[in-house]
């Protein structure tokens, strides 16, 4: 097998390593201590992505040249590969950099999960610091064999551990058949670096660099695979972002997930953050606030795929500069497992500045629209409905103030008008309000089915974060919106059971002989909403359309009982205002 140093020392592309872009990489940065062996060659893993340049990275670093090794350069041109069994066109994996000689150095910038390779000038064991964006591992293996070059894999350990080699790659499956692996070795610095066998049984360290051969193509990068690497930029707007863990090994993981403070962030994060895990919000979407550093745990079998979504309640922000960034840093680690695997990545963005109006949600006005296609004659919401000839549909207006009062209208006009002080602002008016002369740009929503002699219909029943409105009313018998009034037939059937004498007024169906109510009678009205709400409804998520279901129901207007007609209903948050004029 062709050495190590052998493969360093071939030309390379220069766009191997791009620069960082992340627009607050500077805040979210963590140090990581490298331990090196004196006057003799070392690879280490780089888990972050300094911002300075190498020159600046390197300079008290007691070397001359560095040889960088990008362990997921086979992944980016496998698109290449003419069959699941090739690799495709290769770019090169390595790039170097040279204290002395700068035109001779084809790299720029040192990603994170980068090997790097020199021979140590100092003869005595020493350790560095460097500081930079931590990233999950990303390690994309190729076949190897006699003319190919080995698989570099950096090792990321929690804290104060070690961890067996065979541990550690459990799960893996094209490792050499003798249960070994390597590292590099050798004290002279004018020969090639050599290999040292590193057996399964041996204990490896955090930093430390693995050499394997490979039977097959993989892109196999720990036991627990996280997603996205470069972890969760919420930039200047965004309220929720997904991360993902994968338990790429064949035995059961238990994932946990740490909230770790950066230095250029001072404030605790958590009372910002919300978590839910997705498989449960199928059934269940309410959003969880962290207590503690430990945001989230879960037992995931082989193979399973644990999806997390954050939500970022920005109004905890909002005393902030508009722009000031915050972050943090996500640790993963295999929680308990022989492994000891760390994943790090960054939760970062910047702060809006300022409150949104859908901090007031789920404040301002909404739209429903129902269209009922059942029916139910026994007067029980709980009974069974029969299919209807047709679909009614209606549209019905309310709204919710700051209060959490929510209001029936029968018509709302949005009205624009110019303040004092220059500026634009809409207005909603309802009830028997009237509109200002001097308003502009109105908007009238009337329901045609709600009465005009009520034009403003109380909530009788509000519980709205369990989705269940109630809203009731009477149309009086002379009311102008009685559906049974007959302007031109007053007295229809406003008699007694011989047809000729009139009968008293009131709602007794004794008086009457027909089965059918007469126009006297006043029929009261009872409005219900059903919402689905799932748990995941916040000031912070604000979701501005819910569905459900609507029954409205007529009683006093049949001899046999009840009307009860229900159908699918959707609504709509169009205006956030949270005040209304009424009168």
């Amino acid at each position: 097998m062709q050495s190590p140093h052998a493969q360093i020392a071939v030309s390379v592309l220069a766009s191997v390593f791009a620069a960082l872009t992340l627009a607050q990489a500077q805040l979210v940065q963590i140090p990581q201590t490298i331990s090196l062996k004196g006057g003799s060659w070392n690879a280490v893993f780089v888990e972050v992505a300094p911002t300075n340049t190498l020159a600046e990275i390197f300079v008290g670093w007691p070397t001359d040249s560095v040889g960088l090794y990008d362990p997921a350069a086979f992944l980016a041109t496998r698109q290449f590969s003419a069959n699941s069994e090739s690799e495709g066109i290769l770019a090169s994996p390595i790039a170097m950099w040279h204290r002395d000689y700068p035109e001779a150095s084809d790299a720029m910038s040192l990603p994170a999960n980068t090997v790097c390779i020199f021979y140590n000038t100092n003869k005595a064991n020493s350790t560095l610091t460097v500081r930079g964006v931590p990233a999950a591992p990303r390690t994309t293996w190729h076949v190897t064999g006699p003319k190919s070059p080995y698989n570099y894999f950096g090792v990321s350990l929690q804290s104060g551990t070690s961890a067996l080699a065979a541990d550690y790659m459990e799960g893996f499956t094209g490792s050499p058949p003798q249960q070994t692996y390597h590292m590099i070795s050798g004290v002279n610095s004018n020969i090639a670096p050599k290999t040292s066998k590193l057996y399964t049984t041996d204990q490896i360290h955090d930093g430390q660099v693995i050499l394997a051969s490979s039977t097959e193509v993989s892109d196999w990068s720990g036991v627990l695979f996280v997603s996205p690497m470069d972890g969760l930029d919420f930039g200047t707007n965004a309220t929720k972002r997904m991360l993902s863990i994968r338990n790429d090994s064949t035995l059961d993981r238990v994932a946990s997930v740490d909230l770790v403070p950066v230095a250029g962030f001072t404030r605790d994060l958590r009372p910002a953050l919300h978590i839910r895990d997705m498989t449960v919000a199928l059934t269940n979407a309410a959003w969880i606030t962290p207590e503690t550093s430990r945001l989230a745990s879960k037992t995931l079998a082989p193979g399973e795929t644990w999806k997390l979504e954050f939500g970022l309640d920005r109004s905890y922000f909002d005393s902030d500069i508009r722009g000031t960034p915050f972050g943090a840093v996500l640790r993963i680690i295999d929680d308990g497992g022989a492994s000891k695997l760390r994943v790090d990545v960054p939760i970062q963005g910047a702060a809006s500045g300022g409150s949104s109006d859908r901090n007031a949600w789920p404040g301002g006005l909404w739209i429903a629209e129902a269209a009922f296609d059942e029916i139910s004659f026994d007067g029980d919401r709980d009974a069974g409905y029969t299919p209807a000839g047709g679909t009614l549909k209606v549209r019905l207006p309310l709204h919710i103030d700051a209060e959490g009062n929510v209001r029936l209208l029968q018509r709302v006009v949005v009205a624009g008008a110019t303040a004092a002080d220059g500026t634009f602002a809409y207005t909603l008016y309802a009830g028997d309000a009237a509109v200002p002369a001097t308003s502009r740009e109105t908007m009238r929503i009337s329901s045609a089915v709600l009465p005009t002699e009520q034009p403003v219909i109380p909530a009788t029943t509000t519980m709205f974060s369990d989705g269940i409105i109630m809203f009731s009313f009477t149309v009086d018998e002379n009311g102008a919106t009685s559906i049974l009034r007959h302007p031109t037939h007053p007295q229809h059937d406003g008699l007694r059971w011989d047809f000729e004498t009139p009968a008293p007024s009131g709602n007794d169906f004794q008086n009457y002989k027909s089965t059918v109510k007469p126009e006297l009678f006043s029929v009261d009205n009872t409005i219900l909403f059903d919402l689905d709400f799932n748990g995941g409804e916040a000031s912070w998520n604000p979701e501005e359309e819910k569905s459900g279901t609507c029954a409205w129901q007529l009683r006093n207007l049949r001899r046999e009982g009840d009307i009860i007609l229900r159908g699918p209903m959707t609504i709509r948050r169009i205006a956030p205002q949270t005040d209304i004029v009424f009168e």
